[in-house]
């Protein structure tokens, strides 16, 4: 019986020995705190580091703080790089957070820890607690309320506010304004530098999360961890490593690219049971998008073009250029171009006729058919040609033209140009233009001779060699001319080697003429006509004088003798 009640007292004692240790494995967890980092002193970035853990690589100047949970335990928190080497001794306890700035910009190698407050609040509010580390005056306003004024060196208590209330801060002109999301906590910091002055915060975006983390709940709840961006198999894994079971679907989404999470259920920091499933869902991208073909609006009215386009889903822009061939106010072309297919919403041009411009009409003098029919072509004329009736040589060259060289003209219009006739006939054109620069060209007169020119009346002249071809082309400058009647003089050798002189009367201005005056017309040789008859006359009485002189002379003689005689007598 003894042996009895022994052997149950030791299995008794085993048995409770058995139930602590079962129990304290049971009980057993990680101790950790919670350390955001701010760099409020280095314009450079830096690395914070506690410890061996590392809280932050390349932490920019005044930007929003990065945070880590940790061990507990005790931590020396560097930031080194950049213009700083800064470091603070700090404890983190189990349950607790905090957040570490640098420098503040008044000692550059002092960094200060902050107490976070890790009390759960109420659904729908936010908290915020604001430092100002400046040397300035520092005004902050929650929502609507008057601005509260911040000294340097001091801060305002823990606020809890209801959630998206807005917190503004403005430090010598620099503001920001902080979003205060449900659930979230965020410790804001003035900061500054020798140059200038920054405003930033450590948030925490969920205060269920945190405490989730660093202050487990009963054993056997898991909190939801934050996937939503996330490549999908990073999020599976997430969720796989906080015990939780992930469940996947896929649909498009315009905004997130294909692969990443869009959504989750239940959402970051909810605390479930292990094993709980979570529902993600996962980007394919967006849907292919829908294409269109473009309608054909050319030689529509820009009004009813636009709404045909518009209504097919196009974004419609126009602009204006001038067209021979398509009347003012309809639609030349699109670009895209009337067919092509694409996106819908796609922009379209639609080019819009401002009707013929004006241009000037160029000088064809000498060109052949194909020359001139290009050079009327691009200033955007028509040509029509001539040929002399008699003579016809389609091989000829432009030896006048209407209108003339340099008349401003609408575009479109037509340039009606004279061919040279057959290169055996001498031909000349005479044309004078708007500023009375008259050119005057021929043809068929024989090559390698020299044609000489004058404008009778005037000092006015000109030689011109003709060329290979019989052609040969001359221009006087009229503009100081002002007599009444003016010809024009042309002397030259014929291709049959014939004389060829011609007079013409010179055109007026902005015409041309190819027809020989029939007016005879003497150069001027600076002694007049009449002259020259007076001149005539005086040379015919002197010879008459002779004349009789010497026949005189020999009728006296006889009848000297007889008289001689009879005074004898």
């Amino acid at each position: 019986m003894k042996s009895l009640t022994r052997f149950a007292l030791v299995l008794a004692m085993v048995g409770a020995l058995f139930a602590t240790v079962i129990a304290t494995a049971g009980a057993q967890q990680v101790d950790l705190g919670y350390l955001a980092a701010v760099n409020g002193a280095s314009t450079g970035p830096v690395t914070v580091a506690a410890g061996t853990e590392k809280i932050a690589d390349g932490l920019e100047y005044g930007t929003d703080g990065v945070g880590k949970t940790l061990p507990a335990g005790t931590y020396d928190v560097a930031f080194t790089g950049g213009t700083i080497d800064s470091a603070v001794s700090i404890e983190a306890a189990v349950g607790s957070a905090q957040t570490v700035v640098s420098g503040f910009g008044v000692d550059p190698d002092t960094a200060l820890a902050y107490p976070i407050d890790v009390v759960a609040i109420d659904d729908g509010m936010a908290k915020v607690t604001f430092w100002n580390a400046t040397g300035a005056t520092v005004l902050v306003a929650f929502g609507t309320e008057a601005p509260v004024e911040v000294q340097p060196g001091e801060g305002l208590p823990t606020a809890i506010v209801p959630a998206n209330t807005p917190m503004t801060i403005d430090v010598d002109g620099i503001a920001r304004e902080i979003a205060t999301p449900p659930d979230s906590y965020t410790d804001v910091f003035a900061v500054s530098d020798t140059q200038e002055a920054m405003i930033a915060a450590s948030v925490v975006k969920s205060m269920t999360e945190l405490i989730a983390q660093i202050a487990p709940g009963p054993p056997g709840d898991v909190a939801v961890p934050d996937v939503v961006g996330l490549r999908q198999a990073d999020a599976d894994s997430a969720i796989k490593d906080a015990g939780l079971a992930p469940e996947i679907t896929e649909a498009p989404d315009d905004v997130v690219p294909s692969g990443d999470v869009v959504s989750q259920d239940p959402d970051e920091g909810t605390m479930v049971a292990a094993g709980t499933k979570v529902n993600i869902v996962v980007s394919t991208g967006p849907d292919a998008p829908t294409t269109v073909l473009v309608p054909d609006v050319t030689g529509e009215p820009k009004a009813d073009a636009q709404a045909i386009l518009e209504g097919e889903g196009f974004v419609v822009t126009a602009s204006e250029q001038p067209s021979v061939d398509v009347e003012a106010g309809l639609v030349v072309s699109t670009n895209p171009a009337a067919g092509t297919e694409v996106v819908q919403g796609t922009s379209v041009e639609m080019t819009v006729s401002s009707g013929p411009s004006d241009v000037v009409v160029p000088d064809l003098s000498g060109m052949t058919v194909d020359e001139a029919t290009t050079a009327v072509g691009t200033a955007g004329l028509t040509i029509t040609f001539l040929e002399d009736s008699d003579n016809p040589d389609p091989e000829g060259v432009v030896i006048g033209q209407d209108p003339v060289p340099g008349t401003t003209v609408e575009g479109g219009s037509e340039v009606v140009a004279q061919l040279s006739p057959d290169l055996g006939v001498p031909w000349v054109i005479v044309i004078l233009d708007q500023n009375r620069l008259m050119t005057v060209t021929g043809i068929g007169l024989l090559p390698g001779s020299t044609v000489q020119l004058s404008v009778v009346g005037t000092d006015l002249t000109e030689s011109v060699a003709v060329q290979d071809d019989g052609a040969w082309s001359v221009k006087f400058d009229l503009s100081d001319v002002d007599n009444d009647t003016e010809f024009l003089l042309v002397e030259g050798t014929a291709s049959d080697t014939s004389a060829y002189e011609a007079t013409f009367e010179i055109p007026a201005a902005g015409s041309s003429t190819d027809e020989p005056t029939d007016e005879v017309v003497e150069a001027d040789s600076g002694f007049p006509l009449w002259a020259w008859i007076l001149l005539g006359l005086a040379i015919i009485a002197i010879v008459l004088l002779v004349v009789r002189m010497v026949t005189g002379s020999s009728g006296d003689s006889p009848d000297s003798t007889d008289a001689e005689s009879s005074d004898n007598s």
